[in-house]
């Protein structure tokens, strides 16, 4: 009799200590389970996030560029436009002096010089800085190229010139007009080789963020 019990006791001890170790152990796997989908998302959430900061500054490039290229069409319409003001001031040099006319355009030609130094200081602003300081030089030429025309109509105002003045006039309009040239074809490629790397480094980010 006492033998029975103690058998029935000791299986129903082991019952019991199994019943507890396997929901232990079933406890333990949920547990190490449950930590590996909180790890996984992590990965997940902190992967999404150096996708959107990628992403971020994707557009960040893009919208410096278009910047950059308004900033620099900016200098080249300015430019051309101060050119025209000037070649219409300089056609004042072959015909009789009038000040009224001569006063008119030296002021269109002067504003529209004074636009194109505001122009090239956006594109300082802009950079990078090798742009900048070429289109500061490319200002510059323009802001020469308004004096030879300037200069010979005033000493026009004071009575007829000689052919050493005319000679002189016709030298520094053909030097600063050749300055002007040479600054806009280095400010050209200049400007496109910025933006092509903007474009470059948004496109090399996007296929990394793919």
């Amino acid at each position: 009799m006492t033998s029975t019990l103690m058998t029935t006791a000791i299986a129903i001890v082991g019952t019991l200590l199994g019943s507890g170790l396997t929901a232990f152990v079933t406890a333990r796997v949920e547990r190490r389970k449950n930590e590996a989908l909180e790890r996984q998302q992590i990965r997940q959430e902190a992967a999404q996030e150096r996708a959107a900061l990628r992403e971020l500054r994707v557009e960040h490039r893009r919208w410096r560029r278009d910047r950059r290229q308004a900033a620099y069409q900016g200098l080249l319409d300015a430019a051309l436009e101060a050119q025209g003001t000037i070649w219409q001031l300089t056609r004042l040099t072959l015909e009789p002096y009038d000040q009224h006319r001569y006063d008119v355009r030296r002021g269109a030609a002067i504003d529209a010089v004074q636009a194109v130094r505001q122009a090239a200081t956006t594109v300082e602003l802009e950079g990078p800085a090798g742009v900048a300081q070429v289109g500061a030089e490319y200002a510059e030429a323009i802001d020469r190229h308004i004096h030879p025309p300037i200069q010979h109509l005033m000493e026009l105002s004071k009575g007829p010139l000689t052919d050493e003045q005319e000679d002189r006039y016709r030298s520094s309009a053909a030097e600063t007009a050749a300055l002007v040239e040479g600054m806009r074809r280095r400010f050209v490629p200049l400007a496109r080789a910025a933006l092509d790397e903007l474009v470059d480094g948004a496109d090399q980010r996007s296929q990394v963020a793919a």
